[in-house]
Protein backbone atom coordinates (compact mmCIF):
# COMPACT_ATOMS: atom_id res chain seq x y z
CA UNK A 1 0.00 0.00 0.00
CA UNK A 2 1.52 3.39 -1.00
CA UNK A 3 2.60 5.63 1.85
CA UNK A 4 0.38 8.68 2.40
CA UNK A 5 2.33 11.74 3.62
CA UNK A 6 1.20 13.19 6.95
CA UNK A 7 0.14 16.43 5.26
CA UNK A 8 -2.29 14.48 3.04
CA UNK A 9 -3.95 12.39 5.75
CA UNK A 10 -7.69 12.92 6.11
CA UNK A 11 -10.44 11.91 8.52
CA UNK A 12 -11.51 8.25 8.28
CA UNK A 13 -8.46 7.25 6.25
CA UNK A 14 -7.49 3.65 6.96
CA UNK A 15 -3.78 2.97 7.39
CA UNK A 16 -2.25 -0.45 6.81
CA UNK A 17 1.41 -0.83 7.79
CA UNK A 18 2.07 2.84 7.10
CA UNK A 19 5.68 3.80 7.94
CA UNK A 20 6.40 6.82 10.17
CA UNK A 21 9.23 8.22 12.22
CA UNK A 22 8.39 7.96 15.91
CA UNK A 23 9.09 11.41 17.36
CA UNK A 24 7.63 11.05 20.88
CA UNK A 25 5.94 8.51 23.14
CA UNK A 26 4.31 8.68 26.57
CA UNK A 27 1.98 6.49 28.62
CA UNK A 28 -0.81 7.41 31.03
CA UNK A 29 -3.62 5.58 32.81
CA UNK A 30 -7.25 6.31 31.95
CA UNK A 31 -10.01 6.71 34.54
CA UNK A 32 -11.01 3.10 33.93
CA UNK A 33 -7.50 1.95 34.80
CA UNK A 34 -6.37 0.96 31.30
CA UNK A 35 -3.15 2.15 29.67
CA UNK A 36 -3.26 4.94 27.10
CA UNK A 37 -0.17 5.44 24.97
CA UNK A 38 0.35 8.68 23.08
CA UNK A 39 2.70 8.97 20.12
CA UNK A 40 3.83 11.74 17.83
CA UNK A 41 4.40 10.32 14.36
CA UNK A 42 6.12 12.18 11.56
CA UNK A 43 7.45 12.25 8.07
CA UNK A 44 9.01 15.02 6.03
CA UNK A 45 5.65 16.71 5.44
CA UNK A 46 4.69 17.12 9.11
CA UNK A 47 3.68 15.34 12.30
CA UNK A 48 0.46 13.94 13.76
CA UNK A 49 -0.50 12.70 17.24
CA UNK A 50 -1.62 9.12 17.73
CA UNK A 51 -3.17 7.10 20.56
CA UNK A 52 -3.26 3.42 21.40
CA UNK A 53 -5.18 1.73 24.21
CA UNK A 54 -4.08 -1.23 26.32
CA UNK A 55 -0.61 -1.50 24.82
CA UNK A 56 1.50 -4.36 26.12
CA UNK A 57 4.37 -3.06 28.25
CA UNK A 58 6.97 -5.03 26.29
CA UNK A 59 5.78 -3.41 23.06
CA UNK A 60 5.90 0.08 24.57
CA UNK A 61 9.40 -0.55 25.90
CA UNK A 62 10.60 -1.73 22.48
CA UNK A 63 9.76 1.59 20.84
CA UNK A 64 12.23 4.46 21.01
CA UNK A 65 11.83 8.02 19.70
CA UNK A 66 13.96 8.49 16.61
CA UNK A 67 13.26 5.02 15.21
CA UNK A 68 10.94 3.94 12.44
CA UNK A 69 7.59 2.27 13.06
CA UNK A 70 4.82 0.77 10.96
CA UNK A 71 1.28 1.74 11.93
CA UNK A 72 -2.10 0.19 11.22
CA UNK A 73 -5.13 2.17 12.31
CA UNK A 74 -7.57 4.91 11.41
CA UNK A 75 -7.36 8.71 11.18
CA UNK A 76 -10.01 10.40 13.33
CA UNK A 77 -11.02 13.84 14.53
CA UNK A 78 -10.13 14.73 18.09
CA UNK A 79 -11.22 18.16 19.32
CA UNK A 80 -10.90 19.68 15.88
CA UNK A 81 -7.54 18.14 14.98
CA UNK A 82 -6.50 14.94 13.28
CA UNK A 83 -5.06 12.04 15.24
CA UNK A 84 -4.48 8.38 14.50
CA UNK A 85 -6.17 5.67 16.54
CA UNK A 86 -3.56 2.94 16.41
CA UNK A 87 -4.56 -0.70 16.20
CA UNK A 88 -1.09 -2.16 15.63
CA UNK A 89 2.46 -0.79 15.81
CA UNK A 90 5.82 -2.45 15.17
CA UNK A 91 9.41 -1.19 14.83
CA UNK A 92 10.50 -0.73 11.21
CA UNK A 93 13.58 0.17 9.18
CA UNK A 94 12.80 3.39 7.32
CA UNK A 95 15.80 3.38 5.02
CA UNK A 96 16.35 6.91 3.69
CA UNK A 97 15.52 9.26 6.57
CA UNK A 98 15.16 12.24 4.23
CA UNK A 99 11.60 11.04 3.54
CA UNK A 100 10.72 11.15 7.24
CA UNK A 101 12.38 14.23 8.70
CA UNK A 102 12.36 17.80 7.43
CA UNK A 103 15.47 18.79 5.50
CA UNK A 104 17.09 22.17 4.99
CA UNK A 105 15.75 24.40 2.24
CA UNK A 106 19.14 24.36 0.53
CA UNK A 107 21.08 21.28 -0.66
CA UNK A 108 23.62 20.24 1.97
CA UNK A 109 26.45 19.86 -0.56
CA UNK A 110 25.85 23.41 -1.77
CA UNK A 111 25.95 24.68 1.81
CA UNK A 112 29.16 22.74 2.51
CA UNK A 113 30.83 24.58 -0.33
CA UNK A 114 29.72 27.91 1.12
CA UNK A 115 30.96 26.92 4.58
CA UNK A 116 34.33 25.92 3.16
CA UNK A 117 34.55 29.27 1.38
CA UNK A 118 33.79 31.21 4.56
CA UNK A 119 36.39 29.24 6.50
CA UNK A 120 38.97 29.93 3.81
CA UNK A 121 38.15 33.66 3.98
CA UNK A 122 39.31 34.09 7.60
CA UNK A 123 42.69 35.83 7.46
CA UNK A 124 43.64 36.35 11.13
CA UNK A 125 46.24 33.58 11.71
CA UNK A 126 45.12 32.45 15.16
CA UNK A 127 41.43 32.40 14.25
CA UNK A 128 42.25 30.50 11.05
CA UNK A 129 44.15 27.93 13.16
CA UNK A 130 41.21 27.61 15.55
CA UNK A 131 38.66 27.05 12.80
CA UNK A 132 40.93 24.62 10.97
CA UNK A 133 41.43 22.61 14.16
CA UNK A 134 37.68 22.40 14.82
CA UNK A 135 36.28 21.81 11.34
CA UNK A 136 39.27 19.69 10.35
CA UNK A 137 37.80 16.97 12.57
CA UNK A 138 35.89 15.00 9.93
CA UNK A 139 33.39 13.46 12.34
CA UNK A 140 32.60 16.89 13.80
CA UNK A 141 32.37 18.44 10.33
CA UNK A 142 29.96 15.74 9.12
CA UNK A 143 27.83 16.06 12.26
CA UNK A 144 27.77 19.85 11.92
CA UNK A 145 26.46 19.56 8.37
CA UNK A 146 23.60 17.20 9.29
CA UNK A 147 22.50 18.34 12.77
CA UNK A 148 19.23 20.21 13.41
CA UNK A 149 19.40 23.67 14.97
CA UNK A 150 16.37 23.09 17.23
CA UNK A 151 13.53 20.69 17.91
CA UNK A 152 10.63 22.99 17.00
CA UNK A 153 11.17 26.71 16.70
CA UNK A 154 13.59 27.21 13.80
CA UNK A 155 15.70 25.11 11.44
CA UNK A 156 14.32 21.89 12.97
CA UNK A 157 15.55 19.78 10.08
CA UNK A 158 18.49 17.80 8.78
CA UNK A 159 21.12 20.36 7.83
CA UNK A 160 19.34 22.99 9.90
CA UNK A 161 22.39 23.85 12.00
CA UNK A 162 24.48 24.43 8.88
CA UNK A 163 21.73 26.46 7.20
CA UNK A 164 21.26 28.62 10.30
CA UNK A 165 25.01 29.11 10.77
CA UNK A 166 25.49 30.25 7.18
CA UNK A 167 22.60 32.71 7.48
CA UNK A 168 24.07 34.17 10.67
CA UNK A 169 27.47 34.41 8.99
CA UNK A 170 25.97 36.24 5.99
CA UNK A 171 24.25 38.73 8.30
CA UNK A 172 27.50 39.28 10.23
CA UNK A 173 29.41 39.77 6.98
CA UNK A 174 26.91 42.44 5.95
CA UNK A 175 27.31 44.10 9.35
CA UNK A 176 31.09 44.14 8.85
CA UNK A 177 30.56 46.20 5.70
CA UNK A 178 28.18 48.56 7.52
CA UNK A 179 30.38 48.89 10.61
CA UNK A 180 34.04 48.90 9.56
CA UNK A 181 35.00 49.44 13.22
CA UNK A 182 34.10 45.80 13.84
CA UNK A 183 36.70 43.03 13.67
CA UNK A 184 35.23 41.02 10.81
CA UNK A 185 37.33 37.89 11.35
CA UNK A 186 36.43 37.72 15.03
CA UNK A 187 32.72 38.26 14.37
CA UNK A 188 32.70 35.71 11.53
CA UNK A 189 34.44 33.19 13.79
CA UNK A 190 31.73 33.71 16.41
CA UNK A 191 29.04 33.29 13.76
CA UNK A 192 30.55 30.05 12.49
CA UNK A 193 31.05 28.56 15.96
CA UNK A 194 28.17 30.00 18.00
CA UNK A 195 25.96 26.86 17.93
CA UNK A 196 28.69 24.23 17.65
CA UNK A 197 27.41 22.44 20.77
CA UNK A 198 24.14 21.61 19.04
CA UNK A 199 25.93 18.78 17.24
CA UNK A 200 25.77 16.87 20.52
CA UNK A 201 22.85 18.66 22.15
CA UNK A 202 20.22 17.35 19.70
CA UNK A 203 19.55 13.86 18.43
CA UNK A 204 19.91 13.90 14.66
CA UNK A 205 16.80 11.75 14.05
CA UNK A 206 14.26 12.62 16.73
CA UNK A 207 15.57 16.20 17.15
CA UNK A 208 15.06 15.72 20.89
CA UNK A 209 17.57 17.10 23.35
CA UNK A 210 20.11 14.47 24.28
CA UNK A 211 20.76 13.83 27.97
CA UNK A 212 23.96 15.82 27.59
CA UNK A 213 22.14 18.66 25.86
CA UNK A 214 19.46 18.82 28.54
CA UNK A 215 21.92 18.69 31.43
CA UNK A 216 24.60 21.04 30.08
CA UNK A 217 23.00 23.23 27.41
CA UNK A 218 24.47 23.99 24.02
CA UNK A 219 26.10 27.28 25.03
CA UNK A 220 28.31 25.54 27.58
CA UNK A 221 28.93 22.65 25.20
CA UNK A 222 30.00 25.09 22.48
CA UNK A 223 32.30 27.10 24.74
CA UNK A 224 33.88 24.04 26.35
CA UNK A 225 34.60 22.43 22.96
CA UNK A 226 36.23 25.61 21.69
CA UNK A 227 38.14 26.13 24.94
CA UNK A 228 39.58 22.60 24.78
CA UNK A 229 40.66 23.25 21.21
CA UNK A 230 42.28 26.55 22.20
CA UNK A 231 44.28 24.80 24.92
CA UNK A 232 45.87 22.62 22.25
CA UNK A 233 46.95 25.54 20.06
CA UNK A 234 50.41 26.80 21.00
CA UNK A 235 50.97 30.54 21.45
CA UNK A 236 47.35 31.43 20.74
CA UNK A 237 46.72 35.08 21.64
CA UNK A 238 45.08 34.93 25.08
CA UNK A 239 43.12 38.17 24.71
CA UNK A 240 41.69 36.92 21.44
CA UNK A 241 40.82 33.59 23.10
CA UNK A 242 38.87 35.45 25.81
CA UNK A 243 36.99 37.44 23.18
CA UNK A 244 36.01 34.27 21.35
CA UNK A 245 34.77 32.48 24.47
CA UNK A 246 32.93 35.61 25.63
CA UNK A 247 31.12 35.98 22.30
CA UNK A 248 30.06 32.34 22.34
CA UNK A 249 28.72 32.50 25.90
CA UNK A 250 26.96 35.81 25.25
CA UNK A 251 25.25 35.00 21.96
CA UNK A 252 21.77 34.54 23.51
CA UNK A 253 22.01 38.14 24.58
CA UNK A 254 20.30 38.05 27.98
CA UNK A 255 20.77 36.13 31.21
CA UNK A 256 17.14 34.98 31.20
CA UNK A 257 17.66 33.54 27.72
CA UNK A 258 20.48 31.29 28.86
CA UNK A 259 23.60 33.38 28.38
CA UNK A 260 25.76 33.53 31.54
CA UNK A 261 26.99 36.97 30.42
CA UNK A 262 25.53 39.69 28.21
CA UNK A 263 27.40 40.81 25.07
CA UNK A 264 30.15 43.28 26.00
CA UNK A 265 31.98 43.64 22.68
CA UNK A 266 30.82 44.95 19.32
CA UNK A 267 31.46 41.55 17.74
CA UNK A 268 29.44 39.74 20.41
CA UNK A 269 26.57 42.23 20.06
CA UNK A 270 26.43 41.82 16.28
CA UNK A 271 26.63 38.02 16.50
CA UNK A 272 23.78 37.94 19.02
CA UNK A 273 21.59 40.17 16.88
CA UNK A 274 22.33 38.17 13.72
CA UNK A 275 21.54 34.91 15.51
CA UNK A 276 18.32 36.33 16.90
CA UNK A 277 17.25 37.77 13.56
CA UNK A 278 17.73 34.57 11.61
CA UNK A 279 16.13 32.37 14.28
CA UNK A 280 13.05 34.61 14.53
CA UNK A 281 12.68 35.14 10.79
CA UNK A 282 13.04 31.45 9.93
CA UNK A 283 10.78 30.55 12.85
CA UNK A 284 8.12 32.88 11.44
CA UNK A 285 8.50 31.44 7.94
CA UNK A 286 8.14 27.89 9.25
CA UNK A 287 5.17 28.80 11.47
CA UNK A 288 3.39 30.49 8.58
CA UNK A 289 4.04 27.48 6.35
CA UNK A 290 2.42 25.14 8.88
CA UNK A 291 -0.77 27.20 9.03
CA UNK A 292 -3.90 26.62 6.94
CA UNK A 293 -3.70 29.49 4.45
CA UNK A 294 -7.13 28.75 2.97
CA UNK A 295 -9.24 29.44 6.06
CA UNK A 296 -7.54 31.90 8.40
CA UNK A 297 -5.82 35.26 8.11
CA UNK A 298 -4.03 34.72 11.42
CA UNK A 299 -2.04 31.67 12.41
CA UNK A 300 -2.40 29.85 15.69
CA UNK A 301 -0.34 31.06 18.63
CA UNK A 302 3.42 31.13 18.07
CA UNK A 303 5.27 30.45 21.32
CA UNK A 304 8.47 31.71 19.72
CA UNK A 305 7.00 35.11 18.81
CA UNK A 306 4.46 35.28 21.67
CA UNK A 307 1.66 36.22 19.31
CA UNK A 308 -0.30 35.03 16.32
CA UNK A 309 1.20 35.87 12.94
CA UNK A 310 -0.73 37.63 10.21
CA UNK A 311 -0.64 36.45 6.60
CA UNK A 312 -1.27 39.65 4.72
CA UNK A 313 -3.05 39.03 1.42
CA UNK A 314 -3.74 35.43 2.50
CA UNK A 315 -5.47 33.39 -0.19
CA UNK A 316 -4.38 35.85 -2.88
CA UNK A 317 -0.67 35.69 -3.73
CA UNK A 318 -1.12 38.71 -6.03
CA UNK A 319 -1.62 40.90 -2.97
CA UNK A 320 1.90 40.18 -1.68
CA UNK A 321 4.63 42.62 -2.52
CA UNK A 322 7.82 41.17 -3.94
Amino acid sequence: MPRTPVAQLSINANLRRQPFLLREKSITTTRSGSDLVRFVLADRSGSIPAVMFDTASYLYDSLEPGQGVEISGRVEDFRGSLQIKVEHITPADLGDLSDYVPVATRPIEEMKQELDGLLAGIRQPDLKRLLRAIFGDQALYDGFCRAPAAKFFHHACLGGLLEHTLAVARLVDTAAWLYPEMDRDLAMTLALLHDLGKIRAYDHQSFDLTHEGALLGHLYMTASTVERTLEGLEDFDQELARLVIHGLLAHHGRLEHGSPVVPMTLEAIVTHQADNMDANARGAIDHLARADIETEAFTGWSDMHETRLYRYGYGDSNNRSR
